[in-house]
């Protein structure tokens, strides 16, 4: 038999970390003001079924005079606790969703006296997936019961619960266990089954628990399956393959030291230990959520999560060595790489790369935020347009061809380097900030520098950059046109915006805004001779062209 069922509470006192629940249960028994209806809403392993069956029991056993205590050894109890009891009938709303189960299962049996018990009980879990008729089926009966029917509605999602069902109950509301009361409940099964656990596997446990009382148990037994009477951390390496505090915290304390050694050191260490990637930068987004809260309130009660006393005094270690924006970037950092973790062949990488751009001398974030822009108004912007006489003579226009009219595509603008370079390789030295002219012959010299800068970041973003067309340049503003609309709206989001715009303002030493357009094929002048065709356009829109 699984151990949590083993060592499942039988009785009041015996339920972890739900006082404020057992005491009103129990008062309400001894003075006799049990009521018709009650709902038990909380998470999932916490005790809601289980309370359920301790109170079916106390309703139907008798009591020693001015308590709430029963004979649990009697023949009663032992039906009701192995749901025996043709009187306690335990109904899976999950599996018996609509009106008709309702019908027959609660509010014909319902109808009828106790075979054996003073009080027939209707223990239905995860209520909420009832349907609406079966609640509005349920409601009468739930209002105004028979005298002898009692009922337990159990939850983890309240708010999917109609008002009307909730107004005609008792609500109480059950807690995730805390870290000492879970800490408390398993030290004193281990005692039971003779075993001990050193104090940072118990932590693993309880903390991968999340506290839910079914997952600690059943970590537990996982644990015990070793067989050893003395259980420490080198036991249970392989069986906990998950990310735990101490893994994490060193992480964290790596890159809040700008440690590149040891962040790397740290990721590969968890990864030799079976730890799942996905699962390690979760742990530690969840960390740093603690972090964030502990450092705005100086407390942890807010944070939903229970840790040990030695890593709340870490986390209020790091929580002074890194700032508010500090930790946001860090976030922000972590899940976007978080997201590049399935997909990419190399679990380990994209939280290598967290570590690399974090603590790299260049700054702790993967894109260096861009010199701020003055805000120009319409009149600046005019005369922001260079005169004829500063552009230089070799980009001076002829009247046949007005450069700032000179459309250029992929295709016609000359490659210099291989994309693969890094950006300092792959452009010349930025241009003199004296200078604000821009003009389309600039652009066209730099493009394919542009495209390999945009590339090392967003390497999708050069299959529309290569469908562009350049359309004109007034004053530090350059115009974009863009046959598809989703490749426009893919441009002019802000976060690939400030890339595109970044990438130029580097290359060019000045900062440049960037201005997208829509254009069909038949406004523009072709750039191939089978530009319209339906094939070349189909090929167009997924990035690619036809040979």
């Amino acid at each position: 038999m699984a151990l949590y069922h083993t060592y499942r509470p039988t009785t009041f006192d015996d339920v972890a970390y739900q006082s404020h629940i057992i005491d009103t249960l129990k008062n309400q028994l001894i003075h006799e003001k049990v009521g018709h209806a009650y709902l038990f809403a909380g998470p999932r392993g916490v005790g809601k079924t289980t309370t359920a069956r301790i109170l079916a029991k106390a309703v139907n056993l008798p009591l020693k005079e001015g308590t709430a205590e029963f004979d649990n050894a009697s023949d009663t109890a032992k039906e009701i606790d192995g749901s025996r009891s043709l009187d306690v009938m335990e109904i899976d709303a999950a599996s018996n969703t609509g009106v008709d189960n309702v019908r027959e299962h609660i509010i014909e049996n319902a109808r009828f006296q106790p075979t054996n018990l003073k009080k027939k009980v209707f223990i239905i879990d995860e209520v909420h997936m009832l349907s609406n008729s079966a609640f509005n089926a349920l409601l009468k009966t739930l209002e105004e019961p028979p005298a002898h029917v009692m009922f337990i509605l159990a939850t983890t999602e309240l708010h999917k619960i109609p008002e009307t069902i909730i107004s005609r109950c008792q609500v109480f509301r059950f807690k995730r266990v805390p870290f000492d009361a879970m800490k408390s409940h398993l030290e004193s099964i281990l005692k039971q089954e003779k075993v001990q656990i050193d104090d940072d596997v118990l932590a693993r446990i309880i903390n991968k628990s999340d506290g839910c009382v079914r997952d600690a148990m059943s970590l537990l037994e996982q644990v015990l399956a070793t067989g050893e009477s003395h259980i420490t951390k080198d036991n249970v390496t392989m069986l906990l393959p998950t990310s735990d505090v101490g893994v994490t915290l060193a992480f964290l304390n790596a890159l809040s030291n700008k440690n590149m050694q040891e962040g790397l050191d740290t990721i590969q260490q968890a990864s030799q230990d079976g730890v799942r990637m996905e699962q390690f930068a979760h742990d530690t987004l969840e960390l740093l959520r603690i972090l964030m809260i502990v450092k705005a309130t100086n407390d942890f009660s807010g944070t939903g999560i229970d840790l040990s006393e030695s890593a709340k005094q870490h986390l209020q270690s790091l929580a002074t060595n890194l700032s508010h924006p500090d930790l946001i970037s860090l976030a922000d950092l972590i899940i976007r790489r978080k997201g590049q973790i399935g997909a990419n062949p190399i679990p380990e990488m994209p939280m290598e790369m967290v570590v690399i751009e974090w603590c790299a001398d260049t700054g702790t974030t993967a894109t260096p935020p861009r010199e701020p822009q003055q805000t120009t108004t319409v009149s600046e912007k005019k005369e922001d347009v260079p005169h004829k006489q500063d552009v230089p003579q070799q980009s001076q226009p002829t009247e046949s061809t007005p450069p700032q009219h000179e459309e250029i595509t992929a295709e016609n603008i000359p490659q210099e380097k291989s994309v693969q370079e890094p950006i300092v390789s792959s452009v010349s030295p930025p241009i003199s900030n004296s200078s604000s002219s821009i003009t389309v012959d600039l652009i066209k010299k730099h493009w394919s520098a542009w495209i390999s800068a945009i590339e090392a970041d967003s390497p999708t973003m050069v299959f529309i950059l290569k469908m562009t067309t350049l359309k004109h340049v007034v004053g530090n503003i350059i115009t974009l046109s863009v046959e598809y609309t989703f490749h426009r709206d893919k441009m002019v989001d802000m976060e690939i915006k400030k890339k595109l715009e970044g990438a130029f303002s580097t290359i060019l030493g000045t900062p440049v805004q960037i201005d997208v357009i829509i254009e069909k094929p038949d406004e523009q002048a072709p750039a191939f001779e089978e530009k319209n065709s339906e094939l070349t356009d189909l090929t167009a829109a997924f990035g690619g062209q036809v040979i």
